[in-house]
């Protein structure tokens, strides 16, 4: 399912990018648990965000 809210999409691409350069500039890796903080923080955010949007459509 694809949204079809430009604010939804532009987040996505936002955390996409955010994501991107932690991973290549700083060596985050999502995978490893609570060895990064900051990885962890935005993950949780990412996925409030996603859980939210998804919500939000629904209702």
């Amino acid at each position: 399912m694809r949204s079809t809210s430009t604010a939804t999409r532009a987040i996505g691409v936002a955390m996409f990018v955010l994501a991107l350069v932690g991973y290549v500039a700083f060596g985050w890796r999502f995978g490893d648990g609570v060895d990064s903080p900051i990885a962890l923080g935005l993950a949780l955010v990412a996925v409030a965000v996603a859980v939210g949007a998804t919500l939000r459509d629904r209702l």
